[in-house]
C-alpha cells in the first residue's frame, strides 16, 4: 500500500523524510492543519511545548481515523520563527512519531498563523487499509 520511492541521481534527503512514496490499494486520511493546543483551550508559552502536544494531538487525531503515525505518507510543517531556533527539538520529537519509512515533507517559515499565540502547525495524509462499506 504504501511504498517509498528512492530515486538515483538525486540527492539525498536532507532530514527524515522521503523525497516520494507510492500509495495503492487503500482509503486516504486528510488531517487538516494541527496547533498545540491543549484540549482545555490553552496554548503552552514555548515553541518546543506547542511542537510536542501538536504531534500529540496529530497522533490521536490519526487515531480517531483508524490510521497511526506510521501510515502518514505526507506532511506540511509549518514553523513561526527561524528553523535554525526550532530545529533539533523539531527533528528530535518527529523522530518519536516516524521512525521509518519516513513521510514526504515540506516544512514552512510562515509570517504568521491565526492567532499570534500559534508557534507551530502541521497536516498530514494518511494512507490507510480500506474500510469495510456499510449497507
Amino acid at each position: 500500500m504504501k511504498q517509498v520511492i528512492r530515486p538515483e541521481g538525486v540527492y539525498p534527503p536532507t532530514a527524515d523524510f522521503s523525497q516520494a512514496i507510492r500509495v495503492s490499494g487503500g482509503d486516504l486520511v486528510f488531517v487538516s492543519g494541527i496547533i498545540g493546543m491543549r484540549s482545555d483551550g490553552s496554548m503552552p508559552a514555548n515553541t518546543r511545548e506547542q511542537v510536542e502536544l501538536a504531534f500529540e494531538n496529530l497522533a490521536k487525531v490519526l487515531d480517531a481515523s483508524g490510521a497511526t503515525p506510521a501510515d502518514v505518507v505526507k506532511v506540511n510543517v509549518f514553523v513561526g520563527e527561524s528553523f535554525s531556533l526550532v530545529r533539533d527539538d523539531l527533528r528530535g520529537i518527529r523522530a518519536r512519531y516516524f521512525t521509518h519509512d519516513f513521510p514526504v515533507s515540506t516544512l514552512v517559515q510562515v509570517a504568521g498563523f491565526a492567532s499570534p499565540d500559534y508557534r507551530f502547525e502541521i497536516e498530514a495524509i494518511a494512507a490507510v487499509a480500506p474500510r469495510p462499506s456499510v449497507e
